[in-house]
């Protein structure tokens, strides 16, 4: 067991980055994190927008008495109304999983970046 979690623990190790310059790297990862920042608040933006026309959508025909349900008109317009809310519910539940996409990259270079630097700092101890 001691064996297999060992091999374990040096795969893991191994598939880390080792760049030369630790600061250029943590430059490069923010600027990967600020991007995926960006595609989620634009992600939410359309969430919202397409909700509201959703809403919109539904609520203005019906309460204005413009659209009766019990016409032809009004059965194509429940299968319209039926479909963009199915529309706006995927791109919600696209957008709560791009956040914790996002959330759990962030605390996983978190760490990978804190590995780095203790290894950096273990090196360096054991070269003086």
């Amino acid at each position: 067991m001691e064996q297999g979690s060992r091999s374990m623990r040096d795969r893991l190790l191994a598939s880390l980055p080792q760049p030369e310059d630790l600061a250029a790297y943590r430059e490069r990862v923010a600027s990967g994190l600020e991007k995926n920042e960006k595609a989620l608040r634009r992600e939410r933006w359309i969430s919202v927008a397409l909700w509201i026309y959703a809403v919109a959508f539904i609520t203005i025909p019906l309460t204005m008495g413009w659209l009766r349900l019990d016409t032809r008109g009004g059965s194509a317009f429940g299968c319209g109304a039926f479909f963009l809310l199915v529309v706006a519910a995927v791109q919600l539940v696209n957008h709560v999983t791009s956040a914790s996409r996002t959330q759990i990259l962030k605390e996983v270079k978190q760490v990978q970046l804190q590995v780095l630097e203790l290894q950096a700092s273990l090196q360096k101890g054991a070269g003086q």
